[in-house]
């Protein structure tokens, strides 16, 4: 019986440190060489949501490191961070948020330090103070996260609208540039060079139904640029990175006019705007994970601005 409860108290000290360990670190995937990526699950922000939604990762140079959104909270910046040390001691130069949904923004905390510089869109400060009180009140409602310990981190480094800027990690680098209303107001993209990645963020969703919150007619003349590009692989802000990008880029821009295109119709049908949710774009439903939900926020925010048009 002792050897029984030794045996049995071994295994729960084992698990316990398993479970500790799995916790300490986010999984990742090198995808091209020295670019790492953590996969968010395809959750929605009001069910199953912990902060790790959206896709983050790092870049390795020579002499440092540069990483591409932290998460929704400070538990999953640290977790990333956690995976960045098992793989170097370089110093964490850059932190880059791609836009300010706040899965892709409050990890930012777990890389406050003096030598670290957090670059963003010259619009996404005011976003963020904007959005601040909100997402405290999701954070707190969902996770149950204190609002003192939901911290905006907001980038000093800024990129204007149409601009781009050039940073080098020692022996490699990588070009930011931002973008005028599509996803949002303050999205950039974040291209490595010396391997032709191309870090999408929200510009881009794979899998999980594309979202708009900023303008459906700027996001598809973005998509459209977007296919003149010279890179081998893409990853997007969700779901897996591929490289067959063409292919995605034209799938996620598709359901783009389709649903554009039905809200149009719907309007001009003098459709209210619960009948356009019930019926408007439904032909891609079978396509792409969370669909309902998605879509119909989409047509929440786009039957609005398209009846001004």
């Amino acid at each position: 019986m002792k050897k029984k409860l030794t045996l049995f108290l071994f295994f729960l000290t084992f698990l316990a440190q398993n479970i500790l360990a799995s916790s300490s670190h986010v999984d990742i995937v090198e995808v091209a060489p020295g670019i790492f990526v953590h996969q968010g699950k395809h959750f929605d922000v009001d069910e199953s949501y912990q902060g790790d939604i959206g896709n983050i990762g790092f870049i390795i140079g020579k002499n440092s490191v540069a990483v591409i959104d932290t998460g929704g909270t400070l538990a999953i910046g640290k977790s990333l961070k956690a995976s960045i040390r098992e793989k170097t001691s370089l110093p964490i130069k850059y932190v880059i948020n791609t836009h300010v949904h706040l899965d892709h923004i409050y990890g930012n905390a777990a890389f406050n330090d003096k030598n670290t510089k957090f670059i963003g869109h010259s619009k996404l400060p005011e976003a963020m103070q904007l959005r601040k009180k909100f997402y405290e009140e999701l954070n707190l409602k969902y996770l149950n996260i204190p609002v003192e310990k939901t911290i905006q981190i907001p980038p000093s480094i800024l990129i204007e609208t149409n601009k781009s800027m050039i940073l080098d990690l020692g022996e490699r680098k990588i070009k930011i540039s931002a973008y005028s209303t599509a996803h949002t107001n303050n999205d950039i993209t974040i291209e490595d060079l010396s391997t032709g990645t191309f870090w999408a963020g929200d510009l881009l969703f794979i899998e999980r139904t594309p979202v708009v919150d900023g303008d459906i007619n700027g996001f598809i003349d973005i998509l459209d640029q977007f296919m003149s590009l010279n890179i081998k692989l893409v990853i997007p802000g969700h779901g897996t990175p591929t490289k067959n990008w063409e292919a995605a880029f034209k799938k996620h821009k598709n359901y783009f006019v389709v649903l554009r295109d039905g809200i149009r119709g719907a309007i001009e049908e003098d459709l209210g705007l619960q009948e356009a949710i019930e019926t408007v774009a439904q032909s891609e439903a079978g396509k792409w994970e969370l669909f309902d939900v998605q879509n119909a926020r989409n047509i929440n925010q786009i039957y609005p601005q398209l009846e001004w048009e």
